[in-house]
C-alpha cells in the first residue's frame, strides 16, 4: 500500500491484530477489525503511515506486544494497526547511563545486554520477556523496581514522537506516557539505567499490613506480596511447593532476617503473572492502585470473591494490585462474573484507590489518572483535530464510558 513499508491485510492477520490479551464478553463483538497492518522499519515509515491516515481519514493504532488488557491496541473503529516489531533496535550509552531504544525493543533483551555491561534497568514490567519499550511507556506502567524508582515515566529522560505535524523530540514526557498513542506515536525513548547491584531476596510470611510496613522499612529495590489464594494458584501453574500463606518478598542490597532460599525461588517466577490463565478458561483479572495502608482491607474484600492477588509496592505509598478470579467462561453466567473486575475497581475507589490504567475499557477513569487532564485534552484536540490517533482510548467518548459506568452501578 505504501512503497517499501511491509503491509498485511489478509483476513486471519486482521483478526489477530484486532485483539489483545483481554476478552470481555458481549462488548468485543461490536468492535471492527483492522483494515490492515503496517510494520514500519524507521521514523520516516511512521511519518508516511500518518500521512496516509490523514488523507484516508482512517485511524492509526500503535501496537507493541499487546500484553495489556485494557483494549489500548484494539482498532475499535477499524483503521491501520502499526506493529513495531521491526523497529526493535537499541543502544546503550554507558557513560550517561542511558538506554536509547526504538519502540519495539523488548525489555528483557535490553536487560540482558545491559547486564553484560555491568548495568541494569531501574524498572521493568513483569511481562519483560515480551513487553516492548514503547508499549510500556505508552501505558506508563509500574513493575519490578517501582518501590525505589516509580513508574517508567519517572525514568524516561526524553522521547521522539511522530504526529500529524511531523517528528520531534521532547522532554515533556507527561504528554505521552500513559496516553497510549492518542497524542503522538513514540518512535524512540531515552531511558535511565543504573549500575548492576548484587541483590538478595528475602521472603516473609506476613499479612498485607505488615508487608506494607516491611516494604518501606529501608532503601529496598523492589517488594512483591502474594496473597495465600494467589500462592495456591501459582503452585498449580508452576508446579511449585511454596507454603500456601500470605508471602512478602523483598529484593534489596541490605541484610534482612527473612527466608532467602524461598525468596529466591519466588523471585525467579516473578515474570508473567498472566500465566495464571493456564489454570483454565475464564480467569478474570482486575488491576488497581491502592494506598499501602488500605491494602489489607482491599485484599480482604477481594479474597471474599475467591480471588488471589499479586501486589507490587510503589515509591509513592501506593500498591499495584493484580487479582485473579477463576471462573469457567463456558459456564452460564460468565458475563456476570466478568463484572468482578468492575466490582474490584469500585471497592478500590472507596478505599482511596484508582484504576491502574484506562485504555479503551476504563477511559472514564482518565480524569482521575492523568493531571492536568483538561490540558491533555486540549493538546489532543490541537495535535489530532480529527481524532485519528488511537480513537476511543484514554479520552472518554462513544459508548464505552456509558457502558462501564452502568456496569459499575450494578456491580
Amino acid at each position: 500500500m505504501l512503497k517499501n513499508i511491509p503491509y498485511r491485510d489478509d483476513h486471519v492477520e486482521r483478526y489477530l491484530y484486532s485483539h489483545d490479551i483481554s476478552a470481555p464478553p458481549l462488548i468485543s463483538r461490536f468492535f471492527k477489525k483492522a483494515d490492515g497492518i503496517f510494520q514500519p522499519e524507521c521514523d520516516e515509515d511512521v511519518a508516511e503511515i500518518l500521512k496516509l491516515s490523514k488523507t484516508s481519514k482512517k485511524p492509526v493504532i500503535p501496537r507493541g506486544s499487546a500484553t495489556s488488557g485494557y483494549g489500548g491496541t484494539i482498532p475499535v473503529k477499524g483503521g491501520y494497526v502499526v506493529d513495531f516489531s521491526r523497529m526493535d533496535g537499541f543502544e546503550i550509552d554507558e557513560e550517561k547511563k542511558l538506554l536509547i531504544a526504538e519502540p519495539g525493543a523488548v525489555w528483557w533483551d535490553v536487560e540482558e545486554k545491559l547486564n553484560r555491561k555491568g548495568l541494569t534497568l531501574r524498572v521493568y514490567p513483569t511481562s519483560a520477556p515480551s513487553s516492548t519499550v514503547g508499549g510500556w511507556i505508552a501505558q506508563n506502567g509500574y513493575g519490578v523496581g517501582s518501590l525505589k524508582y516509580g513508574s517508567i515515566a519517572e525514568n524516561v529522560e526524553r522521547l521522539r514522537v511522530a504526529d500529524f505535524e511531523g517528528i520531534k523530540e521532547t522532554g515533556s514526557i507527561e504528554f505521552y506516557a500513559g496516553l497510549e498513542g492518542t497524542t503522538g506515536i513514540i518512535t524512540k525513548a531515552w531511558v535511565k539505567v543504573k549500575d548492576l547491584e548484587d541483590l538478595r531476596y528475602y521472603a516473609f510470611h506476613v499479612d498485607a499490613g505488615r508487608a506494607a510496613k516491611l516494604a518501606h522499612s529501608g532503601d529496598h529495590y523492589s517488594a512483591l506480596f502474594l496473597s495465600r489464594e494467589y500462592v495456591k494458584m501459582k503452585n498449580q501453574v508452576f508446579d511449585d511447593q511454596i507454603p500456601e500463606k500470605d508471602t512478602l518478598v523483598i529484593a534489596t542490597t541490605e541484610s534482612m532476617n527473612g527466608d532467602e532460599a524461598l525468596g529466591e525461588e519466588i523471585w525467579e517466577t516473578r515474570f508473567y503473572p498472566m500465566r495464571i490463565k493456564r489454570l483454565g478458561p475464564g480467569i478474570i483479572p482486575a488491576e488497581v492502585l491502592i494506598p499501602g495502608n488500605r491494602l489489607g482491607e482491599y485484599l480482604s474484600k477481594i479474597s471474599g470473591f475467591g480471588a488471589g492477588s499479586e501486589v507490587w509496592f510503589l515509591n509513592n505509598g501506593m500498591c499495584s494490585v493484580l487479582s485473579f478470579l477463576p471462573y469457567d467462561e463456558r459456564k452460564t453466567g460468565y458475563a456476570l462474573k466478568w463484572r468482578f473486575s468492575i466490582k474490584a475497581l469500585k471497592i478500590a475507589k472507596k478505599l482511596g484507590g484508582k484504576s491502574y490504567s484506562s485504555g479503551l475499557y476504563l477511559s472514564k477513569e482518565s480524569p482521575m489518572l492523568y493531571a492536568p487532564f483538561d490540558e491533555l485534552r486540549r493538546y489532543k484536540k490541537k495535535i489530532d483535530p480529527e481524532n485519528l490517533l488511537n480513537p476511543l482510548k484514554v479520552f472518554p467518548e462513544g459508548f464505552m464510558p456509558f457502558i462501564m459506568a452502568l456496569a459499575e452501578v450494578f456491580s
